[in-house]
C-alpha cells in the first residue's frame, strides 16, 4: 500500500512539473469511473430491453441485430443518454482538475465523450473509436457527422415497447439509405 501511494504522489509531482500532457484513456478509465456495461445498473436501465431480446451485457447488445430501425434507434437512444448525455462523471473532473492548466492532449478508443461531458476542450480530444454523440451515413456517402443530441430526446419520448415511430428513424439526407452510429465497427466508418 505505501508503495502505490508514493507511486501516486511521483504522479502528481510528475504532472505538476510537466510543459505538456498527452492523456491515452481506454474503456478501463471509464469502467473505473462507474459506467456499467453489466451488472446492477445493466439490469434497471435496460430491463425492457433485456427482458425483449435477452441481452446480457452492454457492450454485445451494442451488436445485436435488431429486425427493424425502429427497435435499433429506441435501443441506441437509451444508451446515448445515459452513457453520452448523463452526468459528468467524477473521475473524469478529477483527472481535468490535474490537467487543466496544462497544454494537454487527449487520444482515446472511448466512445462515451466522457472528456468533454467532464469539461475536457473538445478540441484537444481525439476520439479514434468515434463517438456516441454523432451518426454518419450507414454506407458513408459523404464525410459528414450529424450531432444526435436533440433526435435521442425525441427518441426517448416516443419509445413505446422498445420501438420509436417510424418517421423518426433517422435517414441520410445526401442518399436516403439508413443511418448509423459514428463507431468504429466496419469499412463505412467517418
Amino acid at each position: 500500500m505505501e508503495e502505490y501511494k508514493i507511486r501516486i504522489q511521483n504522479a502528481k509531482q510528475a504532472i505538476k512539473n510537466a510543459d505538456y500532457i498527452l492523456i491515452g484513456a481506454g474503456a478501463g478509465l471509464s469502467t473505473a469511473a462507474g459506467l456499467e456495461y453489466n451488472g446492477e445498473g445493466f439490469q434497471r436501465d435496460y430491463k425492457e430491453f433485456i427482458e425483449k431480446y435477452h441481452f446480457e451485457d452492454l457492450y454485445t447488445a451494442s451488436f445485436y441485430p435488431f429486425s427493424s430501425q425502429e427497435e435499433k434507434w429506441a435501443f441506441w437512444a437509451r444508451l446515448i443518454k445515459l452513457n453520452r448525455f448523463g452526468e459528468p462523471l467524477k473521475l473524469y473532473q478529477e483527472l481535468l482538475e490535474f490537467v487543466k492548466d496544462k497544454n494537454y492532449f487527449v487520444i482515446t478508443t472511448n466512445v462515451d465523450g466522457q472528456f468533454e461531458t467532464a469539461g475536457f476542450d473538445k478540441e484537444k480530444i481525439f476520439a479514434v473509436q468515434g463517438d456516441y454523440r454523432f451518426l454518419q451515413c450507414e454506407n458513408a456517402c459523404h464525410n459528414k457527422l450529424y450531432d444526435n443530441q436533440e433526435m435521442v430526446e425525441e427518441w426517448l419520448k416516443h419509445t413505446k415497447d422498445c420501438k420509436i415511430p417510424s418517421h423518426l428513424v433517422p435517414k441520410c439526407p445526401v442518399c436516403g439509405g439508413n443511418m448509423e452510429m459514428n463507431l468504429r465497427k466496419d469499412g463505412n466508418f467517418i
